[in-house]
């Protein structure tokens, strides 16, 4: 998705809205969806507040996003394996995403956890 084709939050979100339904995420996993729900929530406000330093503003909605990512790719296997191939419950899956979504875009430019990240705007979401 190329930012000149996204003309607001909304639009960003509708692309996850769309996969995640398709995959009927949300008809199978309630709890999922609610927290599907809470991020785009919570992801539409940061990005609708004025905030002081534009950073802060980037590193929470990197870190929005970074759970979004990881629910995506873990929502690849369709309804039927989501549960079964991870061994998970609902919450356990929602409770490792919203831990592991801190290292999501080292572990994507190839940098190992233990690594410290590089400078760049992308790292901004690690706490």
């Amino acid at each position: 998705m190329q930012a000149r084709k996204i003309d607001n939050a909304t639009d960003y979100l509708a692309y996850f809205q769309k996969e995640l339904n398709q995959r009927e995420v949300f008809q199978h996993f309630p709890k999922i969806y609610g927290y599907y729900q809470e991020l785009s929530e919570t992801f539409l406000a940061v990005f609708n507040k004025k905030y002081e330093n534009l950073f802060v503003q980037w590193a929470k909605l990197l870190a929005i996003d970074a759970q979004l990512q990881i629910l995506l790719e873990l929502c690849n296997h369709g309804k039927d394996d989501l549960v079964t191939d991870l061994g998970l419950t609902e919450e356990e899956i929602i409770a490792m995403i919203r831990k592991e979504h801190r290292f999501f875009y080292r572990e994507i430019t190839g940098l190992k956890v233990t690594q410290k990240p590089k400078v760049g705007l992308i790292y901004m979401s690690e706490e």
